[in-house]
């Protein structure tokens, strides 16, 4: 894949995440003590890409900072910087020149998956699709919104639009991931903001353009709220959700070398401790995460909780 250029969505405010993302821009999140579009980069080196951009507007000065050049994941990053945000599909023409030489990636960096994306690219190149979703299956009652594939692969049903198939259809929702062909570039407007669904995706439907959708079924977050934060970060731990490139600790407590956690502190289960954090003699706590920096007291007691060096947000109790 090392012909296959990606970009990677990184300027979003992540409002539901707030407060938290007043403090860091969501794709800097850390997940296992790592930040979350890392495990992003990780994926796409071990898939064999090269070349990387990364859009940045909410707090974008901060991403550059932490992942430097992108040589420790063996990648060149290059960056976009977007005055105003301009939207999934406004940020994606933006970088028209570096993608459109050919087949692209683009995935949101919001997102934790384990999606093979040699496979994805494999199932989009046999089908000669102009662009493909990875998709998985809707869960029941969820706010996502619903598409239809066909049991051969493709899209048949999207925002109100639908394709004509003999096959039997199944329910799916978008994983945050798109392989895509230049031709995208056609229906999204030249300048502006826009969005790669709603001019994009739409455009491609309305002109006939035979659109992909590949199935994936395994691990899948999408971080959107702190308790759904909390909820991705202790199935890593765990190995409930194995992603590749990481060994869950036994127990479930991953804490940092340059940590310092009291002897007398009783940590899990599902608790990450960043780098630099202190935990004081007596502290308790469980399914939390410590951002690098924090500070828990001597006798504190948490649970389902991030802690930030500013503060402790709670992920109880939400959907």
């Amino acid at each position: 894949m090392s012909d296959v250029r990606a970009m990677l969505l990184a300027a979003g405010f992540g409002t539901r995440l707030r407060p938290l993302t007043d403090e860091l821009p969501k794709p800097l999140v850390p997940v296992a003590n790592r930040p979350l579009i890392a495990w992003s980069l990780d994926r796409l080196s071990r898939a064999g890409v090269v070349e990387v951009g990364i859009n940045l507007h909410h707090l974008g000065r901060a991403i550059p900072a932490a992942l430097g050049d992108g040589s420790r994941w063996g990648l060149s990053l290059r960056w976009s910087e977007e005055e105003q945000i301009l939207g999934t599909g406004g940020g994606i023409v933006r970088m028209r020149p570096f993608l459109q030489a050919g087949t692209f990636l683009v995935l949101n960096s919001d997102v934790l998956s384990a999606v093979d994306l040699s496979e994805a690219l494999a199932f989009h190149r046999k089908g000669g699709f102009a662009a493909t979703m990875v998709v998985r299956p809707l869960p029941a009652g969820a706010a996502y919104t619903a598409l239809e594939c066909d049991a051969s692969g493709r899209l048949v049903s999207f925002k109100g639009r639908q394709r004509r198939t003999g096959a039997e259809r199944r329910a799916c929702m978008f994983c945050g991931l798109h392989v895509l062909e230049p031709v995208l570039f056609e229906h999204l407007p030249a300048e502006g903001f826009s969005c790669i669904n709603d001019q994009g995706y739409t455009g491609m439907f309305d002109a006939g353009l035979d659109l992909g959708a590949f199935w994936y079924d395994g691990p899948w977050f999408d971080l959107g709220t702190p308790a759904r934060y909390l909820e991705a970060s202790g199935a890593v731990l765990t190995g409930r959700a194995r992603l590749p490139g990481f060994d869950p600790p036994a127990d479930g407590v991953l804490v940092d070398a340059l940590a310092e956690v009291d002897p007398c502190a009783r940590l899990g289960p599902e608790v990450a401790v960043g780098p630099g954090c202190e935990v004081g003699a007596g502290a308790r706590l469980s399914h939390c995460v410590l951002w690098p920096g924090a500070r828990v007291a001597a006798g504190a007691r948490l649970a389902a909780a991030v802690v930030t060096p500013d503060r402790v947000v709670s992920g109880a109790g939400e959907g």
